[in-house]
């Protein structure tokens, strides 16, 4: 019997190759193997010194910081602690806003380019001889706020030029992937109130093609349709790709999504097909909230109130304490929030389509960190705040900001939502890969093939 049971054994084996190869001959192929394979992570909204509201509350850091952060090199964090992500980013974009970009670095740089113009020069004499009176630190604000855009050309597109030069530094296809981009930073239609309209602008392209346009601002217009027109623009002359992602609607005082144009008109066709062309994401979740949906929304959903600032404007639950909101009806509170949040947008878009022909509100969702301390890290145990005064320190809590936060959402300061970066599937990390968003069949969620990424959690498949 034993004899029998070896005489078995060597045959299994021996047969063992045949039986694999005509498995694997009559076994039908794939037919199509072109989709992407492959995760990659990263964030596509982190902002440095060439912010004017990360400046002026001390980030002072170069660009250079959040690029050798993500590719995953120590750095020195603003606050004196060395500071290392726990895995490496694979793609990142450096998205400083439009307005005033740059000018504040410059001052504090003595750059000679903006002291070319008259302008440039009076304000750069009045920084260096500029006190630490609260005073006279507000009348230069004021000064500067004003006449930034008269510096002069050649001083703004010398600063576009070393946005551009930083992403190319460093630009590792296949390891490390950066954009040139910067934030569209609108403040909606009503005067005096801050209705978040924002887009993070991303270009697909090289300096060949970035460096013949200046950044469209939010002071070149407020309205959206403007900002897509540039994109056409750059398109058609360049031949280049470019697209805006939006994030916090749960800001935008009923702006986001609403059911109008900027001006109060209906949405029309062209409307709607040139917002799903340019904006084929939307970032639904970041450190100022998760925009998904609202309990007034989804009052049966116990997760609704999940990392919500539970507030028209970021202070407050209550609509009536917003200047924004005094005049609003109560009763319409729910109508209104269904243009802020991401999942009823959703809906309101398929809804569009029957009538339209198009759909404006068709989009992936992914989450970034919207850092303004150059650390693109949305760890619990890695988490460098969102501006200066939430760095790790044993005063935190006393800083102004973070009580006046703390108190207006009943939280620790240091609880507030921290935002996620997001992932993409792909077959190799580079820009032509990472741009791809018009055709984002395989937007993934989870895990990449290497392993998981803590913190890094939401993302959304988008079909069509």
């Amino acid at each position: 019997m034993k004899g029998l049971t070896c005489i078995w054994t060597v045959a299994v084996l021996l047969l063992a190759p045949t039986f694999l190869q005509a498995q694997q001959s009559s076994y039908s192929p794939e037919v199509d193997r072109s989709y992407p394979t492959n995760v990659y992570w990263g964030d596509t909204h982190v902002h440095t010194s060439n912010s004017r509201d990360a400046n002026s509350r001390g980030n002072q850091s170069s660009p250079s910081l959040a690029y050798r952060f993500a590719r995953g090199d120590v750095v020195e964090a603003l606050n004196g602690e060395p500071a290392r992500i726990r895995r490496p980013l694979d793609f990142l974009v450096v998205a400083d806003h439009a307005e005033q970009l740059g000018v504040m670095a410059s001052l504090q740089a003595g750059d000679q380019v903006l002291r070319q113009s008259e302008v440039g020069r009076r304000l750069s004499e009045t920084y260096r001889a500029l006190s630490d009176e609260p005073e006279a630190r507000r009348r230069f604000d004021r000064e500067r706020d004003l006449q930034w855009q008269e510096i002069g050309g050649a001083f703004h597109r010398s600063v576009w030029q070393r946005v551009i030069e930083m992403a190319e530094e460093f630009n590792d296809p296949g390891t490390s992937t950066t954009f040139s981009g910067y934030e569209w930073s609108s403040r909606g239609s009503e005067p005096g109130v801050f209705g978040n309209l924002h887009r993070v602008v991303i270009f697909k392209d090289g300096p060949e093609r970035t460096g013949t346009v200046l950044p469209f601002s939010s002071v070149d217009s407020i309205d959206p349709e403007d900002l897509w027109r540039y994109f056409a623009r750059y398109e058609e002359i360049t031949g280049g790709e470019v697209l805006a992602i939006p994030h916090n609607g749960n800001l935008s005082n009923g702006e986001m999504f609403a059911l109008t144009t900027l001006d109060g008109q209906p949405l029309t066709t062209e409307y709607a097909r040139a917002r799903s062309r340019w904006e084929p994401l939307y970032e639904v979740t970041q450190i100022k909230g998760d925009s998904e949906t609202h309990p007034v929304l989804s009052p049966t959903d116990e997760f609704a109130d999940f990392e919500a600032w539970n507030s028209w404007a970021g202070t407050t639950s209550d609509p009536t304490w917003h200047r924004c909101c005094q005049n609003w009806d109560p009763e319409a509170q729910p109508e209104l929030k269904k243009a802020e949040y991401a999942r009823s947008a959703l809906k309101r878009g398929l809804a569009l389509e029957e009538t339209l022909g198009g759909n404006p509100f068709k989009f992936g969702l992914i989450g970034s960190t919207d850092s303004h301390v150059s650390l693109a890290t949305a760890d619990n145990d890695n988490y460098w705040g969102k501006h200066i005064l939430a760095l790790p320190s044993a005063t935190r809590m006393l800083q102004s900001g973070s009580v006046r936060q703390a108190a207006a959402v009943g939280w620790e300061a240091d609880r507030v939502q921290r935002g996620r970066a997001h992932g993409r599937r792909l077959e190799r990390s580079t820009r032509g890969q990472c741009a791809e968003v018009h055709d984002c069949r395989a937007q993934g969620s989870g895990r990449r093939n290497s392993g998981s990424r803590a913190g890094h959690q939401r993302v959304a498949r988008r079909q069509w």
